[in-house]
């Protein structure tokens, strides 16, 4: 009896902390260069609207600064090393991926999942977002979004967008030490420090 009472209580936790109020966030445009870039409509917890917006336009800003291309590239040319990791940069140019980031970022949008799916992958995973599909949205984990600043989610924009154009991170599933040294969460890191500055 007092296990199911403990189940239940958790049940209820769980689902009480993963509701969220969600706002449906007109596109936020960000001028860059002249042309203007547009993250579309996206579907946010209510509470976490402020920090999206702005983590849109740090994300845009930094993916279009010349800093962001620099880093890439001193990044590819002095740091990758030897290991396991560096076959997931085989070929890359840092040009060429943040050519590809701003063509890419143009037009995607946010939606995020929560509930005991949320917590799951959470707390075995780590899980604080993913890219769903191609044409789809970037989906935030609400677990962790509500503890997360701009500049944080805007590392996690960038890191789905870098998916998008077919980056990758195989050594997620095996050792994240190893992935955090591969394109994805290189490249997160690298918007995340441009756009704490």
């Amino acid at each position: 009896m007092k296990n199911k009472s403990l189940y239940f209580l958790t049940g209820i936790a769980l689902f009480y902390f993963s509701c969220a109020k969600i706002c449906i966030v007109p596109p936020v445009n960000t001028t860059v260069g002249g042309a203007v870039v547009s993250f579309a409509s996206s579907k946010i917890p209510c509470k976490k609207v402020p920090e999206y917006e702005k983590a849109v336009k740090l994300s845009i800003n930094a993916i279009y600064s010349q800093m962001f291309e620099t880093e890439l590239e001193n990044y590819i040319k002095d740091s990758i090393g030897n290991g396991p990791h560096e076959n997931s940069w085989k070929g890359l140019v840092a040009k060429d991926i943040v050519d590809k980031m701003r063509k890419e970022i143009n037009g995607e949008y946010i939606e995020t999942y929560g509930g005991a799916i949320g917590w799951f992958r959470y707390a075995f995973y780590h899980n604080i977002a993913y890219d769903g599909t191609a044409n789809g949205p970037i989906l935030l984990n609400r677990i962790p979004l509500r503890h997360r600043n701009a500049a944080s989610i805007a590392n996690t924009i960038a890191h789905e967008t870098a998916h998008r154009i077919g980056l990758i991170h195989p050594s997620s599933d095996i050792d994240l030490k190893i992935a955090y040294k591969e394109p994805p969460y290189v490249i997160g890191a690298i918007i995340e420090n441009i756009c704490s500055r």
